[in-house]
């Protein structure tokens, strides 16, 4: 069970056969442009197996959670790069046939506890210009869509010590100007909102009550 569990965690697949109805419009965070799961309508597979509305399928370099997001022609997804205590956090960039065009490291993971889980469970979020990340290592980062770190803060060492119970499970969400994230654990609980341009914090909001593992809306 275990094995099969990393097989699916390490595996990116593309569960279309077709590019025009996806492509049509950006998936560009967490469920989608409008946060809730819902595609605009368009004659897309209703079957999946390994042979069926599958265009192209490619190992990932680590174990990661998170969902793939879109923006024209490009797929970004987080992902671990390497194995066991070398394994460090990573930002991949495919294009739309599954040709890998670029990978970035930025440091250390944190690995999961969670036999599903991994250290970038938290899913990307890109406004067409940068490309937004956060990781259970506490890193946060702007990269721009060839691949070059822009800014990369980790909240840990600014804000104190993060204890999850289990794993991070909250994505990066865009609103205006700012890129805002979350940090819901053991300790006090915060959102942290960072001009998405220069990486400088504008504004800290402590979360005062039991914590959760929501992304923001």
């Amino acid at each position: 069970m275990k094995q099969v569990i990393k097989n699916v965690l390490n595996t990116l697949s593309l569960l279309v056969f077709f590019a025009g109805a996806l492509q049509a419009q950006n998936w560009p965070q967490w469920r989608g442009p409008d946060a809730n799961g819902i595609a605009e309508p368009g004659n897309y597979p209703v079957k999946f197996s390994s042979t069926e509305g599958l265009l192209w399928k490619t190992e990932l370099p680590g174990k990661g959670g998170s969902t793939p997001v879109v923006w024209n022609d490009r797929i970004i997804i987080t992902s671990g790069i390497g194995e066991g205590s070398e394994a460090e956090d990573g930002v991949l960039c495919y294009d739309w046939s599954g040709k890998l065009l670029w990978q970035v490291k930025l440091g250390k993971q944190n690995p999961g506890r969670h036999a599903r889980g991994s250290g970038s469970n938290p899913s990307a979020v890109t406004d067409g210009e940068r490309i937004f990340v956060f990781f259970k290592s506490s890193t946060a980062a702007a990269l721009d869509f060839s691949g070059k770190v822009l800014w990369k803060t980790n909240l840990q060492d600014t804000y104190g010590e993060i204890s999850y119970f289990w794993d991070l499970g909250s994505s990066p969400v865009l609103v205006n100007n700012l890129v805002v994230y979350t940090v819901m654990h053991e300790g006090p609980s915060y959102l942290v909102a960072f001009d998405k341009v220069t990486g400088k914090v504008v504004w800290k909001a402590d979360r005062n009550y039991t914590s959760g593992r929501e992304t923001p809306q």
